[in-house]
């Protein structure tokens, strides 16, 4: 006799046929004495279906291209655009800072460009006026006699 956790172990192989014929009447006899087991099965089994399903989604070969005339296959569509749905959305919740427009994007660079180009103004008027000051002669001291007389 089999336990419930071998038997657990053993879901996959059953399901997939892959057990011996004894070995598989053991699981089956195991499936039937414990309902719980039988139950836990059940729910394995729905979710293999579950994802086969997904996976025969996922693989089919053309989304959006109807079924040719004359089948009984459902048409799909395409899905919607993912891409442009999250680039609205971040454009939205950023003030338009991404994804938007080329002058939401120049409007937040504007202000710095133009505090830059105003510092530099000053620092040029202010290096001009450093070099005016001291470009001129100095003043002659006060009270002092000049250097050469002057003819009698």
């Amino acid at each position: 006799m089999l336990t419930d956790d071998e038997v657990r172990d053993l879901f996959s192989a059953y399901h997939d046929r892959e057990l011996s014929p004894e070995r598989s009447e053991a699981v089956r006899a195991a499936l039937d004495a414990s309902p719980s087991l039988k139950g836990e099965y059940g729910a394995f089994c729905r979710m293999l279906d579950s994802l086969s399903a997904m996976a025969a989604a996922a693989e089919s070969p053309l989304v959006g291209v109807s079924a040719p005339s004359g089948t009984d296959a459902p048409k799909e569509t395409a899905p919607p655009d993912l891409l442009s749905g999250v680039q609205r959305r971040l454009q939205k919740r950023s003030g338009g800072r991404f994804y938007g427009d080329m002058w939401s994007r120049l409007a937040g660079i504007l202000p710095l460009e133009l505090i830059a180009t105003l510092v530099l103004i000053a620092l040029v008027l202010a290096y001009a006026a450093m070099t005016m000051v001291s470009a001129r002669p100095a003043p002659a001291p006060t009270g002092a006699t000049p250097s050469v007389t002057a003819p009698r």
